[in-house]
């Protein structure tokens, strides 16, 4: 099937950082001539690039025979896609105006930012993963959970700059397209919470591969410790949170 495909992979990449800068632009320029930009023209330009790059991620993954995740340019073309996905899946639920530009803000940045090193982008051989699913499922895992953590910073982001407005008294400019506090807040928590739930999953399946491949620990042993790390510091936040809950008896998170 994609031996069919003329375009390569590259090329693939470049015009879906070209189409995630347009929509950060179309956001921008509508923004300075305070109005309100179009979700409908926003949606398409994030749905474009993410398709574009579906298709890169494919043709890659179809050369390595693996999932692309080999080398930092791969992590961060993978990063940017799963953080435009969770936009989609999270955008019409909360309904959050101007995350849709705020994420096209950052998905170039991954995405256009990581051709700016060559050496990022090096060669490994094929099937880097050695055919065992589970480490690979490990990784695609990790990586998807850095989607929720960035798109976590950009609700922070907002949440910032929405409570910088209420503390100086400003309503309009960008202030006034911002959702309340309020939901902010609620939604910053749901995606911790989310995140580290798929962060844990992801450092279970890499236990079970430790379990069946033991003698291969030390091969992985700085990247599995670097994830306990960030697991271990993002699960005592959330364990204060829910003790702060349920001191106040409230029935969400």
């Amino acid at each position: 099937m994609f031996n069919e495909i003329t375009i390569t992979d590259g090329s693939a990449f470049k015009v879906a950082a070209a189409v995630y800068g347009g929509a950060f632009l179309f956001a921008l320029v509508v923004l300075l001539m305070r109005r309100a930009y179009s979700r409908t023209i926003m949606f398409a330009l994030l749905c474009g690039g993410f398709l574009i790059q579906t298709l890169a991620l494919n043709l890659r993954g179809a050369e390595i025979k693996a999932c692309p995740l080999g080398n930092p340019f791969e992590i961060a073309q993978f990063l940017a896609w799963s953080l435009v996905l969770l936009f989609f899946i999270i955008g019409p639920t909360f309904r959050l105006r101007l995350l849709g530009g705020f994420t096209a803000g950052l998905a170039t940045i991954l995405s256009a930012g990581s051709f700016i090193i060559p050496s990022w982008d090096r060669a490994y051989p094929p099937g880097i993963f050695g055919g065992n699913h589970w480490i690979e499922l490990h990784a695609a895992l990790a990586i998807f959970s850095y989607g929720f953590f960035a798109i976590l910073s950009l609700v922070s982001i907002m949440f910032l700059i929405q409570q910088h407005g209420l503390k100086t008294k400003q309503f309009k400019g960008i202030y006034r397209y911002l959702p309340s506090l309020q939901q902010l807040d609620l939604m910053a928590k749901r995606l911790l919470l989310t995140g580290v739930i798929v962060l844990t999953a992801s450092l279970a399946f890499g236990a079970v591969f430790w379990v069946s491949n033991f003698e291969l620990v030390p091969v992985f042993k700085r990247e599995m410790a670097c994830l306990l790390v960030v697991w271990q510091f993002l699960v005592s936040p959330l364990g204060v949170l829910a003790t702060t809950i349920l001191a106040r008896g409230s029935p969400r998170l």
